[in-house]
């Protein structure tokens, strides 16, 4: 969580918790927009998939 911190320029790490969420779609969402910031390429205009985890 630390290194998510220093990637996104939050000054604290209270800020950083208040935007994660459990949710895996939700993240693997986020992570393929910033990939793509990230690597120059525009974010892809349709989502993934909702990704299902059995508990």
């Amino acid at each position: 969580m630390h290194v998510l911190r220093k990637i996104v320029g939050h000054g604290s790490l209270a800020t950083t918790q208040r935007y994660l969420h459990p949710d895996v779609y939700k993240i693997t969402t986020v992570g393929a927009a910033l990939s793509a910031h990230l690597s120059g390429l525009r974010a892809p205009r349709s989502l993934p998939s909702r990704i299902v985890v059995a508990h």
